[in-house]
């Protein structure tokens, strides 16, 4: 690692900072910077509902050269459940640095400044540079969380453009391959066939069914009643992100650029679970995503309800649904609903309190992660 520029400044950002850092995440992030527009910033960074409330700037840490914007590291803030007691907790979002200067150590000086204000930093889905940031400072890595897919109309056309935007992110040699694999048209033919083909087994199998006894409504935001099933429901996970109305309303009504559509699950009266669900924006590939899906880890049928309603809500307008577990019954619903895992990722978290690290590493094994934590469920081009 190269040795840090003294003359780099590492310090929090400022409401006055935010044109820079909008001109720097525009030259760094790639296709996806216009999604990431004053308006979510501001949401992301200045508006969550766990932000200590001591505080007026965004949570971005920033490097300068100068007067310039060189590098970042953001903070969406969250609220963990550990043990049934509440934690402050950070989300590492926004790792970014200018390609002139990647190899002097500038992450890690950014995470060090972090540190210092945040006493616990989780990170869900995360480039193997960011990876080993965490490592550097001694994290503790979690079990597994792992990513489904449901092919149920997939195209060619899909699978084609999918293995070329991927051939434009790899080396030559798998960017040859794939490409040669595109040029073939029966390579993804067959890739799309064989989705369809194990969607209508699983169909005959029964597995889309919904249990019985159940009803849905649809809403516009969440109401109070769900932070009394909440209550109830965290005593269940040894360790959880806060998933109250005014976090539920806050990420998934208010937030900039996304459209979602939210609905409450009913029997014999009774709150028995909640589903976010939203469809691939046009920058996207044509799919579905399962975001959020969450009940009672005992109640199987709820679950099984909830997946149900999700795949019959996206179907129409998506050629897949995607959805993520690490939670074995959430695992087992999706696998029960056709799912089939392709991707796992291993969060890890930093923590500065040698106690409350005791007791975060005591459940290592035990977190509950869906698509609805980390900044997971965004815009991503394709």
């Amino acid at each position: 690692m190269s040795t840090p520029n003294p003359e780099l400044v590492i310090r929090r950002a400022t409401v006055d900072d935010m044109p820079q850092v909008l001109e720097f995440v525009g030259e760094t992030y790639g296709p996806g910077a216009p999604f990431k527009d004053v308006a979510r910033h501001r949401w992301q960074f200045e508006n969550s509902p766990f932000r200590p409330e001591d505080e007026t700037a965004p949570s971005i840490w920033l490097a300068f050269d100068g007067a310039r914007v060189v590098g970042e590291i953001a903070v969406q803030d969250g609220r963990i459940w550990l043990d049934g007691s509440p934690v402050s907790a950070g989300w590492i979002v926004d790792v970014m640095v200018h390609p002139d200067f990647r190899g002097m150590g500038l992450s890690h000086r950014i995470h060090d400044a972090i540190m210092a204000e945040r006493a616990v930093l989780v990170t869900l889905t995360m480039a193997p540079a960011t990876r080993r940031v965490a490592e550097r400072v001694g994290c503790m890595t979690l079990g597994p969380t792992r990513q489904y897919v449901l092919p149920h109309r997939l195209s060619a056309q899909t699978v084609a453009r999918f293995l070329e935007y991927k051939a434009g992110i790899g080396g030559p040699m798998r960017r040859k391959a794939l490409r040669a694999f595109n040029a073939s048209r029966l390579g993804p033919m067959l890739v799309s066939g064989a989705g369809r083909l194990l969607t209508r087994a699983l169909r005959l199998r029964g597995a889309f069914r919904s249990s019985n006894g159940f009803s849905h409504v649809e809403i516009g935001r969440f109401p109070d009643e769900i932070d009394e099933f909440w209550a109830r429901a965290r005593r269940s996970f040894p360790a959880i992100f806060e998933r109250s109305a005014r976090f539920l309303n806050w990420r998934f009504v208010d937030c900039p650029g996304l459209t979602y559509r939210r609905f409450l699950l009913h029997k014999d009266g009774m709150l028995k679970g909640y589903l976010i669900t939203r469809v691939g924006d046009a920058a996207e590939l044509p799919m579905g995503v399962l975001v959020d899906a969450f009940a009672d880890p005992d109640e199987q049928d709820a679950l099984d309800a909830l997946v149900a309603l999700a795949v019959n809500t996206l179907s129409p307008d998506a050629e897949y649904v995607e959805a993520a577990a690490s939670t074995p019954a959430w695992q087992a619903a999706l696998r029960r609903a056709g799912f089939v895992a392709t991707k796992t990722m291993r969060p890890t978290v930093v923590c500065t309190d040698p106690a409350l690290r005791a007791r975060l590493v005591r459940h290592a094994d035990d977190w509950h992660f869906t698509k609805a934590d980390h900044d997971w469920d965004q815009i991503h081009p394709m």
